[in-house]
């Protein structure tokens, strides 16, 4: 694949050390964490994008209009990002691919991802490894860190 992903997770939309709960669907970003947000969004204004894209999940659309705030960019949403829920590991392993799939298709060379933790795994294993295994679930960083993935190399940028 010759292009290279941004890929952020949605920002801070918990305190519990044990997930969403029952807001799994419906959590929003918390004020607190929007300033990590907003930093990247700094930086990400001098970065040329031709496909942005998000989760459909609340906490995605609010974080991605922070950056499009900052950027000018637009997100388009697309539900194979949306949060690892109520569905096999296959499933989600085979949506990410499917999505993969057609980046690697088009003609997009710079792409921005707002999504989750268990699909920022998932992109990462296939883009670097061609692989993604259950083993690898929680292979994704914290919010407010921007995952840049080019030939073959990751590169990690803290906005905390």
């Amino acid at each position: 694949m010759n292009k290279t992903f941004y890929i952020f997770r949605h920002g801070l939309s918990t305190k519990s050390l044990f997930g969403y709960g029952d807001k799994i669907v419906t959590a929003e970003l918390l004020p607190e964490g929007k300033p990590p947000i907003k930093k990247m969004g700094k930086y990400l204004k001098n970065v040329s994008t031709d496909f942005c894209v998000r989760s459909e999940f609340i906490r995605c659309q609010q974080t991605s209009d922070i950056i499009a705030k900052a950027t000018n960019k637009k997100f388009i949403n697309d539900k194979r990002l949306n949060e690892y829920n109520d569905e096999t590991f296959d499933n989600l392993r085979d949506r990410t691919k499917d999505f993969l799939e057609n980046i690697e298709k088009s003609n997009y060379k710079d792409i921005l991802i707002c999504t989750h933790g268990a699909v920022i795994a998932a992109l990462k294993n296939l883009i670097l490894k061609n692989k993604f295994t259950i083993f690898q679930l929680y292979d994704y960083p914290k919010t407010g860190m921007l995952l840049i993935i080019k030939e073959g190399k990751i590169e990690e940028i803290d906005f905390n």
